[in-house]
């Protein structure tokens, strides 16, 4: 009986533990993203719809163009809106630190430099 009990604690206080490193706040996360783009350490977040019939050869091939261009790529998929709000959803909120990037991406390189990498990947 006291094992179990000195087990139940042990496990109580890592899962304390846990919810609170997970827990980073947005502006740490900015300021990450900063430091990232400063040092061109650029990572570009391309949001792509399940219900969407993408092509695996125009996703790879996109990758490929941004890698080119020092750029990596990570494929988001977008999701449904929650009625939870962004803490509870996103405890490391990673979402500030997708939009910052992609924010000074779009600035540093334009719009129109994305669109036309992404029809390039098409043909």
């Amino acid at each position: 009986m006291k094992k179990c009990l000195l087990m139940i604690l042990v496990l109580f206080i890592f899962s304390c533990n846990d919810k609170k490193q997970g827990n980073i706040t947005c502006e740490s996360q900015r300021e990450k993203a900063k430091r990232d783009l400063k040092n061109n350490q650029f990572t570009y977040f391309e949001h792509i719809d399940l219900l969407d019939k993408n092509d695996n050869n125009d996703l790879k091939n996109f990758a490929l163009l941004m890698k080119e261009n020092n750029i990596k790529v990570v494929f988001d998929t977008l999701r449904f809106a929650s009625c939870l709000p962004n803490s509870e959803t996103d405890p490391n909120n990673l979402e500030c630190y997708k939009e910052m990037m992609n924010n000074n991406l779009h600035a540093k390189f334009g719009h129109q430099f994305f669109d036309s990498l992404r029809l390039k990947s098409k043909k």
